[in-house]
């Protein structure tokens, strides 16, 4: 059992991604005291965030069903989820307006180094 308030200072951090290398990145990259959390689609990273609110998420553009455009938009929608920061990855940078105007604070191009997904997601928590 955890001691008291240690949970309030565990960041949660959703990856929503359909690439096995990014959630292996994602899995093995991060420090224990962060909690990861990895989706391979829109549906199922809405689900996770129903049931608790991320610190930051890291959203692949072109993920699974609808899309990590559409669900930043979702995102947007719901009032517990709009002030999510989002790291957006893509597979190409004439990509980059979509994931601006999905609201994207940072946006990264893959491959991305597993050292800079860690740094570049923790500069989104602080």
């Amino acid at each position: 059992m955890s001691p008291p308030g240690e949970d309030a200072l565990r960041a949660h951090v959703l990856v929503v991604s359909d690439d096995d290398g990014i959630r292996d990145e994602a899995r093995f990259g991060f420090a224990p005291d962060l909690e990861v959390a990895l989706a391979r689609d829109a549906r199922d990273a809405l689900r996770q965030m129903e049931a608790e609110v991320p610190a930051v998420a890291v959203i692949d553009l072109h993920t699974g069903s609808a899309g990590g455009f559409a669900l930043c938009k979702d995102m947007d929608q719901d009032p517990r989820l709009r002030d999510v920061p989002v790291m957006m990855l893509l597979n190409r940078d004439q990509d980059r307006w979509l994931a601006q105007q999905a609201g994207a604070k940072l946006i990264r191009t893959k491959p991305i180094d597993t050292s800079d997904l860690v740094a570049d997601t923790l500069s989104l928590i602080s």
